[in-house]
């Protein structure tokens, strides 16, 4: 076994591994889809959110394989946390869109106003650039990607608690760093693109 956590073993089709995850997944694959579907309306996000949590389970076997009677309540655990934050993710961009069609000026936008969100936006860009390499990539994986803060630790291999601060000191440099042009370009954040 290799000794790289960070890439889970390649499983052969004898391996004790995956004939337990082929069980476990075909025993429970379909309830599961169920259960999620009712949490999130939608029979496809519902396979999306079980295969990212069996996916969870592949990379890392070792305490679901070793949870015995505890499993079926675990395999529910983890597909509703992983189908609300589905649904925050959601709430998060009908809110983002909402707030975009709001934020957008009636009528076309007259040269002064195209050229002043140009430099906003090379100002937001340049400001994510003179971030910490840590702090860009969360941000970016965060804010860009839509990634919540426990898929960002996932796919890192860093603490929850690492991403959070480091959000925490990327938004604040942002902030620092674009307060000012805003103002004087007399815009809400929201125009010079996603928040901060």
């Amino acid at each position: 076994m290799s000794s790289d956590r960070s890439q889970p073993a390649p499983l052969d089709a004898v391996s004790p591994v995956h004939v337990w995850i082929e069980r476990v997944f075909r025993e429970h694959y379909a309830e599961l889809c169920t259960f999620v579907a009712g949490v999130i309306g939608s029979d496809d996000g519902a396979e999306d959110v079980v295969h990212d949590v069996f996916l969870s389970i592949w990379r890392a076997p070792d305490r679901w394989m070793e949870a015995g009677d505890a499993l079926r309540p675990m395999l529910y655990v983890a597909v509703r946390n992983r189908a609300l934050d589905v649904l925050r993710w959601r709430r998060v961009r009908e809110r983002y869109v909402e707030r975009m069609a709001h934020a957008v000026a009636p009528g076309p936008a007259g040269p002064d106003e195209v050229l002043a969100q140009r430099e906003i936006e090379r100002a937001f860009d340049a400001a994510v650039e003179g971030l910490s390499a840590r702090e860009r990539e969360i941000y970016l994986l965060h804010r860009m990607e839509g990634l919540t803060y426990r898929e960002v630790a996932e796919r890192l291999g860093i603490s929850v608690k690492t991403v959070e601060v480091q959000m925490g000191r990327a938004l604040k440099k942002l902030r620092a760093e674009l307060a000012g042009l805003l103002e004087e370009e007399g815009l809400p954040p929201s125009r010079a693109g996603p928040a901060p």
